[in-house]
């Protein structure tokens, strides 16, 4: 049964702009929307569903097939990522220009491990820039980007030779034919600025597509705002969903004002809100109100409406994360009757959350071939990661395999090495799926069962019959060195029982409990500072959406770590807001 709010969504006869608070069932109120334009879809003529998250795309599946949509996804329809739909529709068909390669599109750079480094007197002894932090169109980055702060001020110095060189770099791959995400972008927008391409693939959509609804539009950078605007104008009803206060990818040029100038030229009976929140309780509901600009909190309404229990706020001392945060939350998740694998800890860094564990961080762990193994499994086996999280742990996988055969160079993706040199890729696949399923999925922090998981590596390798390049064997490609403790890999995002993420992995996700860990500040830039004076004065910034979406995946338990230090600007806001809360301390 829609309320009010969703029933005016689902019915609205033409394109509209739509802010939804979390938990709003804005998937539901979508699949119901699709629901009454199938049942009017002229012959050959489909829907086009796209979002930002494969975690989203598979949620919409699911929620169509249970209600007997699937022919709705099926051609002439389309449903997947924004990125799978410009490159589809509009990159494809062009191609690079200038470039007769097939055309390799990486989500990012980091996906290569593509890092900027000056060479000679100039070289900085240290981490690389990587090539995602540098404006696809432009070449330009801003230093604040970077978190290393030697890095930070070695960039500033060198600033326009860095950009040279990211420009130099970025033009070798396009010459190579690989692109990003973002590059792709770059070259749909140049494309649709031209008259002859603007009519041929405007006409095309017009003819496909009854409308396209953009799901989670809050993630939108200016390049995917400008398409949008565009489709509007080819006389394609478009329908966009968003909540801004969402809004945490900014490191790919996100921009809640870009997306709100999308919302403008929406004329007024076709801007709707949905504020019913069928997902957190009233507590939960009041504290996340105090990190927007909109004060009113959303109205719960759902099975946790009648929950009173306050958000408990944990206050920390110290200078790193103490890992009593996650024994703590355990005993929480048992006084309130939560099974462990329904509450989770979140952080902006994945580090953060592992540490509130105990578990140390995946940067303590260093670089090897067997950790790179073990990160694989750790995140192919993970309960909480996603589909895409999945992929990019069998592509590591494979390239090692390929690496061990000497069939793939460095800043090449393993499909395009495989088939450069008549691997088939569908057996290389197999084997990845083969090893990373056969390989323990848990290790002792003990060298001899370090040394055990890594005899299963080399044996699993070894049967599986590979061509080795000159030189090398199992037992030297998979080494084992002293004092190594990759084994905290193993259990990617799950320590002690308890789940484990980033709130990016987690958003569009929700849990039965919450504990989101503000780490404390280290040095310039003072991010945990920032984030309070920004919380205080309700101006926007995305750390503090980003600690908005984490409280706002918790229906009935939601916990706030943070370092003591805050103590009293922290109480002051939320006594301000009338907030429902409880103080604890470790």
């Amino acid at each position: 049964m829609l309320t009010e709010e969703q029933q005016a969504f689902a019915n609205h006869l033409s394109g509209v702009f739509v802010e939804a608070c979390p938990g709003s069932g804005k998937t539901l109120t979508i699949v119901a929307r699709i629901d009454r334009i199938a049942a009017t879809l002229p012959t050959r003529r489909g829907i086009a569903v796209i979002s930002f998250t494969n975690t989203a795309i598979e949620t919409f599946i699911r929620r169509c097939h249970t209600v007997g949509l699937d022919s709705v996804l099926r051609y002439p329809g389309f449903i997947g990522t924004f990125d799978a739909f410009i490159r589809h529709f509009f990159f494809a068909p062009g191609g690079i220009d200038g470039i007769t390669l097939r055309p390799t599109v990486v989500d990012s750079w980091k996906t290569l491990k593509i890092d900027i480094r000056l060479q000679g007197a100039n070289a900085f002894n240290g981490p690389g820039v990587g090539l995602d932090l540098f404006d696809a169109e432009t070449n330009r980055i801003d230093p604040a980007s970077i978190s290393h702060i030697g890095l930070r001020a070695h960039v500033q110095n060198h600033l326009a030779a860095y950009q040279q060189t990211a420009e130099r770099r970025r033009r070798a791959l396009r010459q190579n034919g690989y692109l990003s995400a973002a590059d792709v972008r770059v070259v749909v927008v140049q494309r649709l600025q031209r008259a002859d391409w603007s009519a041929v693939i405007g006409g095309a959509l017009r003819a496909r597509f009854q409308e396209v609804i953009v799901d989670e539009a809050q993630d939108c950078n200016p390049l995917d705002c400008q398409i949008i605007k565009w489709l509007r104008r080819q006389n394609i009803a478009v329908t966009v969903v968003s909540d801004p206060d969402q809004a945490i990818f900014e490191f790919r040029d996100s921009n809640p004002a870009e997306l709100r100038a999308v919302g403008d030229e929406y004329d007024a009976q076709d801007r709707l809100i949905l504020t019913g929140n069928f997902r957190s309780s009233p507590p939960i509901c009041n504290v996340a109100a105090t990190l927007r600009a909109r004060v009113v909190p959303d109205r719960s309404i759902g099975d946790t409406a009648a929950i009173t229990a306050p958000v408990q706020i944990l206050f920390y001392q110290g200078a790193t994360i103490p890992d009593s945060i996650g024994r703590w939350f355990c005993e929480q998740l048992e006084a309130a009757g939560i099974n462990k694998k329904e509450g989770i800890i979140l952080a902006h860094a994945r580090k953060t959350a592992l540490r509130a564990c105990g578990s140390g961080a995946e940067d303590d762990v260093g670089e090897s071939k067997v950790a790179d193994m073990a990160r694989a499994v750790g995140i192919y086996w993970s309960s909480s990661g996603s589909g895409r999280a999945r992929e990019s742990a069998i592509c590591i996988v494979e390239r090692s395999l390929l690496d061990l055969m000497g069939k793939i160079n460095d800043g090449e993706i393993p499909l395009r090495a495989a088939e450069n040199r008549g691997i088939n890729p569908r057996w290389l696949r197999r084997c990845a799926l083969l090893l990373v399923s056969q390989l323990p999925r848990t290790c002792a922090d003990n060298n001899d069962a370090r040394i055990g998981w890594i005899s299963a590596l080399r044996d699993q390798v070894r049967d599986l019959h590979l061509v080795y390049r000159d030189g090398i064997s199992e037992a030297q490609y998979f080494r084992n060195r002293a004092g190594a403790n990759w084994q905290r890999l193993l259990t990617f995002g799950e320590t002690s029982g308890i789940l484990t993420s980033t709130v990016h992995e987690a958003k569009g996700k929700e849990y039965e409990a919450v504990c989101v860990v503000i780490p404390p500040d280290h040095g310039e830039p003072h991010w945990t500072e920032q984030l309070v004076t920004r919380w205080e004065s309700r101006e926007d910034h995305e750390a503090k959406r980003v600690i908005y979406v984490g409280i706002t995946r918790a229906k009935k338990l939601g916990v706030i770590a943070i370092p003591s230090a805050f103590r009293g600007r922290l109480s002051g806001i939320l006594q301000a807001a009338q907030a429902n809360w409880q103080t604890n301390d470790l």
